[in-house]
């Protein structure tokens, strides 16, 4: 068995309770009234950035949006005007992408633009270019995918939403995160079965808002770790076109929200009509049923409870990985840090 992917991925309880106790203490940089959030990185950090943009708009109320990190300064008018001003959330597990810190060179001086690095890599390269960060060192995956720094900076910029919007009520909520992750992986195998049978030659995963990026980053960890065929989709466009690829060796995998919950029963029959199974992840008690459901034993909004679904969808991408023979800590073509020559 592959050791540092299965550690990684199966102590993400504990890593996600320092993050909340470093959180609780983080001083937030002075902020303009009418400042625009940018949540920018690059692969697995551009698809948290993607979660962590809606989540951050929906609790503030402040505008956010994501972009990968190369759009800042190839175009950087398509991303930032003149008469506004801007907070860019710089995200890179190791500090040194080379994308994310040559945007953060491009906006170095700008009048309108504040930045913030989230990191892995206490002192690394981005910090150099940022006038705060969040620097969760403890997290030291070995692993080649990212795992737990996906779930634990999500969780640190789900913590800053909260602070910036001085909710206490919010912290409280997210404070049961940590619990109830490592409830999730209190029984590790629910999705091995289906990981290991080979009849299932296709996966989609499905899921809109705050979840879309989630539903694209565990498309990348099986993508990463296996390179079988795998996409993500928005709930309700995968009806739009993408659908007509669903047939009896197809898995759909739903991470179902307060927000799509009325509409994703419909989905759901609609998938299995065409022979597809359906995997749902959603809160406990919510009505839903799939061939395989994974609970999250919560009440709260779902969307707080995003980096609690994480480890499971990791664990389908581990399973699968040694399922077809593979070393998930050894992933074909890739390294752990993407620098190239800009």
């Amino acid at each position: 068995m592959s050791n540092y992917t299965w550690k990684e991925i199966t102590s993400q309880g504990e890593a996600l309770q320092k993050t909340y106790e470093l959180m609780e203490k983080f001083a937030l940089p002075v902020m303009k009234y009418n400042e625009i959030h940018v949540f920018t990185g690059c692969g697995t950090s551009f698809y948290l950035a993607h979660s962590a943009a809606k989540y951050f708009q929906k609790v503030t109320g402040k505008t956010a949006v994501a972009v990968p990190a190369s759009e800042i300064f190839m175009d950087p008018d398509t991303v930032f005007s003149k008469d506004s001003f801007y907070r860019l959330v710089a995200i890179s597990r190791s500090g040194t992408t080379s994308e994310v810190v040559k945007a953060l060179k491009h906006v170095n001086g700008s009048e309108n633009i504040k930045t913030l690095a989230v990191t892995c890599n206490k002192g690394s390269e981005i910090t150099a270019f940022t006038e705060a960060a969040i620097e969760l060192d403890f997290i030291n995956e070995k692993s080649v995918v990212m795992t737990q720094s996906f779930s634990n900076m999500l969780y640190s910029l789900q913590l800053y939403a909260a602070l910036v919007s001085g909710s206490k009520a919010k912290m409280s909520v997210l404070e049961s995160v940590p619990a109830l992750a490592g409830s999730v992986l209190a029984d590790k195998d629910q999705l091995r079965p289906l990981a290991e049978n080979d009849k299932f030659k296709r996966f989609i995963f499905l899921g809109a808002g705050v979840f879309n990026g989630l539903a694209k980053e565990a498309t990348l960890k099986l993508k990463e770790m296996t390179q079988i065929e795998c996409e993500s989709y928005s709930n309700l466009e995968f009806r739009h076109g993408p659908i007509s690829i669903v047939d009896n060796v197809t898995v759909a995998v739903l991470l179902s929200s307060d927000s799509t919950l009325e509409y994703d029963e419909s989905l759901i029959a609609d998938i299995q009509g065409k022979g597809g199974t359906v995997v749902v992840f959603s809160k406990e008690g919510c009505g839903l049923t799939g061939d395989i459901n994974i609970p999250i034993p919560s009440l709260e909004p779902s969307d707080d409870l995003a980096a609690a679904f994480m480890p499971q969808l990791q664990l389908l991408a581990y399973y699968k990985a040694l399922a077809l023979g593979l070393d998930p800590d050894k992933p074909r073509n890739l390294t752990q840090v993407v620098q190239i020559q800009l």
